[in-house]
């Protein structure tokens, strides 16, 4: 029987693993994008995962002066 094992590493800090396909990579909470490029560990994954890799470095937005709530209504 053919073995086709492929080796993962993480596009954020490196980290390599071992796996037959991507079925089994996504099972053990690795993120594959939809083009099956990039993955991310684990550990990175939740920054990559419903869009949030693009604000994982910014601080919470924040209201201008005079525009907090001031009762609950």
């Amino acid at each position: 029987m053919l073995t086709t094992i492929k080796n993962y590493v993480c596009d954020d800090c490196g980290r390599e693993t071992e796996f037959r396909g991507y079925r089994q990579a996504r099972a053990a909470s690795w993120a594959i994008s939809k083009t099956y490029t990039k993955c991310y560990c684990p550990l990175c994954a939740p920054n990559h995962r419903r869009g949030k890799a693009a604000d994982k470095n910014d601080d919470p937005p924040q209201l201008p002066n005079g525009w907090e709530q001031l009762k609950l209504i």
